[in-house]
């Protein structure tokens, strides 16, 4: 393995011999004078795979939208605000619609309508287990006169609810050195049966560990054990917990208990919804670890090996924290990999012995693979910024993650590929999985939408292998048997923004390969949704075809898509969210892809599928008006608003048969449709319609020139001006995996293994 890292190290510096040459796909060629330092800051290529520009980082908001929720909307298991994928994408519906009206119906029945009026604003609402915050945690007066022990449920039921958070919160969410804490839990009821007053910092502590407990606790099992419902439990220890911080001074608390009490209340708190306000408090809570040297080593400071070990934890899920309130709230993280000195609270390549036996599991191995793994997604988010800068080439961010991802399997793949692996060790591999297929998506998902220049059929299939073995992942960890006492923490993952990614790809392209798997996950994430349309109308002793199963799938698809532009659009009316004013309409292009055409990734990518043809049939598109610069669809003002109750039928008829998409034409240059839509629907009547090409006389072609220009990005790119170098790419990815190619076999049968299971779709 350390062979095959130094090969990759070599080559990343230029030092493989012939690897600029002799190979069947042509690499840029650097001057001599200016070798490729692993190091360096500064790219030379002269050329980059451009993303969406539709995602930007900041946002910005109407003054009159104070007093409403800002979590965006739920559909399923996935809530989506004005941020997907952390990016802020104000346009996203009008993207959506793109891929509707550029897409015509599988024969699929007749789709129905999205909520009837009123049921909208419902989606628009918290979860029934959003937590929020009290003002009472920051504005408790001291001298307030409710005991500290007010809240504190009797000591038998504590002991139940502290039994539940050692089994169901400490494995995944650690914040105590247990043997430690234990102690201080004693001395909390020999400090109440003894009479004295309880310490405000031990207090908050404990009300913290019983609340994250009643959090992870189902319904059922709190009514069994406390002849209460959860909701009011959890409110009350909310209470205490929030008393108790108050008491403490939190807002200028040195105590590092007062400090573990906040983290561990937060932590469960951000879970189900993440508004401004858990926001805010993170920010606080940084600025609070940081006065109290958390960011420094605790080593640096003589602590002792069991305040070392606390004062790590805590860092580190102040790390977890502030990635995840600024993936959803925005715009960015607070901390930086150069701003602390903190290392990992174990090191378990210390525990290796070279006896040959299996290597022992451990319960500090999961929280390593967790916190090294969201360390290396704060990296991701440098290497993303570093390749917007085009400081960075693609195919370099690509290799460093694809370093990690086999730095990983080989560290920790010992501690749980076992014959018979504990729940715990089976958690840990599929978190594993889950994180480091999310690095690859974080970084490609903006070349997937609105882009001039197709994404090579090669990263579009890392695209579709990672996101589905994410998905897998994140569906097992949620619903696994084995695993269900600690699905309460699933959320905390991810949030399911790839599979709103997958829906669109298998919506435009239902052949791929990962279509059955992908939509095994979205029917367990949508299932709520989709149980409300009709069942397929099957007969007794008959198999659905092929066509039957593209065509139910469509209609699902559909209907999702829609949900998601009209709650979009309603959230963002709501909420007054503005859209920058360098965003036209010119933007929302659909690039040209085309099902099953040659995924040779050295092709311009405009013209992976042919040049454009010297004539156009009238009778396939409309030509744009006369004003209109060559190679512009007509700007239409704006998408008209989707009316409640929209229909979805999908017209039937001769009008179908010409739409310009990648399911029945052989060129997938983009058209404007004028004068009629295939949706027999007035929300894309007189659609937008942009697409990277418009048929024209100039057998050279062009990108969409209002794009092109817009950009800064040349007429045309040659394979040798893209970033991607295929040599090291080939090191990298192996081409008989990587190979490209996206369909399924020919024989038309989605294939699992070796063979076909029809029990897949």
């Amino acid at each position: 393995m350390k062979e095959a890292k130094d090969a990759i190290d070599d080559t990343l510096r230029g030092h493989q011999p012939g690897s600029a040459q002799g190979g069947p796909r042509r690499k840029r060629t650097r001057k001599p004078e200016e070798p490729m330092n692993d190091d360096s800051e500064t790219s030379t290529d002269s050329g980059h795979l451009e993303p969406t520009p539709l995602a930007v980082q900041d946002a910005a908001y109407a003054d009159e939208a104070d007093d409403v929720e800002d979590l965006g909307f739920r559909i399923g298991r996935m809530r989506i605000g004005e941020r997907i994928g952390g990016y802020y994408r104000p346009r996203i519906a009008d993207e959506i619609l793109l891929y509707l009206q550029q897409n015509p119906r599988k024969s699929s029945p007749s789709t129905p309508s999205p909520s009837p009026p009123g049921i909208t604003e419902d989606f628009l609402q918290p979860g029934p287990y959003f937590t929020v915050p009290s003002i009472n945690l920051l504005f408790t007066q001291a001298s307030s006169g409710d005991a500290l022990t007010r809240y504190l449920p009797p000591r038998s039921a504590a002991d139940k609810l502290m039994e539940c958070y050692w089994d169901a919160v400490h494995p995944v969410s650690r914040v105590v050195h247990r043997p430690s804490f234990v102690q201080r839990y004693e001395t909390l009821w020999e400090t109440i049966e003894n009479g004295y007053p309880v310490p405000p910092s031990l207090a908050a502590i404990v009300y913290s560990m019983l609340f994250s407990a009643s959090v992870a606790m189902s319904e059922e099992q709190i009514s069994e054990l406390f002849q209460t419902s959860k909701q009011y439990l959890k409110d009350s220890l909310q209470l205490g917990t929030e008393l108790a911080l108050g008491r403490a001074n939190l807002l200028r608390a040195s105590k590092i208990e007062t400090l573990q009490a906040f983290v561990a209340y937060l932590l469960p708190i951000c879970l189900n919804g993440i508004s401004r306000s858990h926001s805010v408090l993170t920010g606080m809570l940084i600025r609070l670890a940081e006065c109290m040297g958390l960011h420094r080593d605790p080593t640096e400071f003589g602590f002792s090996p069991t305040e070392c070990h606390t004062r790590r934890l805590i860092w580190y899920q102040v790390c977890y924290l502030d990635l995840k309130t600024s993936s959803i709230q925005g715009p960015r993280p607070f901390i930086h990999r150069d701003g602390y000195t903190t290392q990992l609270p174990l090191d378990v390549t210390s525990l290796q012995v070279s006896t040959g036996k299996p290597q022992a599991w451990n319960d500090l191995i999961f929280s390593m693979i967790r916190f090294e793994c969201q360390e290396m997604a704060r990296q991701n988010i440098a290497l993303r910024n570093g390749l917007d800068q085009k400081k960075l080439s693609l195919t370099k961010v690509l290799s460093k993650i694809e370093a990690f991802r086999i730095e990983m399997d080989a560290k920790y793949g010992p501690y749980f590929n076992v014959s018979s692996p504990s729940p715990m060790q089976k958690m840990a591999r599929l978190v594993l999985k889950l994180f480091t297929s999310l690095l690859y998506i974080n970084i490609l998902n903006r070349y997937m939408m609105s882009v001039a220049y197709r994404i090579p059929d090669r990263l579009r299939q890392i695209v579709l292998t990672k996101g589905t073995d994410a998905l897998e992942a994140a569906v097992e960890l949620e619903s696994a048997k084995d695993l269900r006492k600690w699905a309460w923490y699933s959320s905390s993952w991810q949030e399911y923004h790839t599979a709103f990614l997958l829906l669109l790809e298998v919506f435009f392209f239902p052949m791929r390969r990962e279509s059955s798997r992908v939509w095994c996950c979205l029917d367990f994430i949508f299932a709520d949704v989709i149980s409300t349309l009709p069942p397929p109308l099957e007969q007794k002793g008959t198999t659905q075809s092929i066509q039957e199963i593209v065509a139910q799938r469509d209609m699902k698809a559909r209907y999702l898509l829609m949900l998601i532009v009209e709650h979009m659009r309603a959230y963002q009316k709501a909420k007054g969210i503005k859209t920058p004013v360098r965003f036209k309409d010119s933007m929302i292009i659909l690039p040209p892809q085309k099902d099953g055409d040659d995924s040779d990734p050295r092709m311009p990518l405009n013209y992976a599928h042919g040049e454009p043809r010297a004539e156009c049939n009238d009778r396939y598109v409309s030509m744009p008006p006369s004003g209109v610069m060559p190679g512009h669809a007509e700007v239409q003002p704006q998408i008209s608003q989707p009316p409640t109750g929209m229909p979805l039928e999908i017209g039937t008829g001769p009008a179908n048969e010409y739409l310009n998409t990648p399911s029945n034409t052989d060129s997938t240059r983009g058209t404007t449709i004028g004068g009629f839509s295939s949706f027999g629907d007035p929300l894309l009547d007189n659609p937008m319609v942009h697409s990277s090409h418009n048929c024209s006389t100039n057998t050279t072609g062009g990108t969409s020139a209002g794009y092109a220009e817009m950009n800064g990005q040349p007429d045309y790119i040659g394979s040798q001006m893209l970033e991607i170098d295929w040599n090291l790419w080939d090191t990298i990815f192996p081409p008989q995996i990587n190979d490209g190619n996206l369909d399924i076999p020919e024989d038309g049968l989605w294939s699992i293994g070796d063979s076909f299971d029809q029990q897949t779709f």
